[in-house]
């Protein structure tokens, strides 16, 4: 809604003990993680379980969002 986006792309890996989350979309971008609570909250809640958040959001650019967060890897299910 904020961003006005009519396309989302989600990507989700798991490249050895890193779980990796991308989410990009073609909105008007200029999202700041300075003002409001959204992105403050979300990046706490990421830093909380050792994750990282980079946000790119250059005005008229659309958003990307890449979450990184470690896991063990006895839990990582290999197929």
């Amino acid at each position: 809604m904020h961003a006005r986006a009519s396309v989302v792309q989600v990507e989700l890996d798991v490249p050895g003990a890193t779980l990796r989350l991308a989410v990009r979309d073609d909105g008007i971008g200029g999202a700041d993680p300075t003002r409001g609570s959204g992105l403050t909250g979300l990046r706490d809640r990421i830093e909380a379980v050792g994750g990282t958040l980079d946000i790119t959001s250059p005005t008229k650019g659309g958003t990307t969002l890449l979450i990184k967060i470690p896991v063990l890897a006895s839990r990582v299910s290999r197929r």
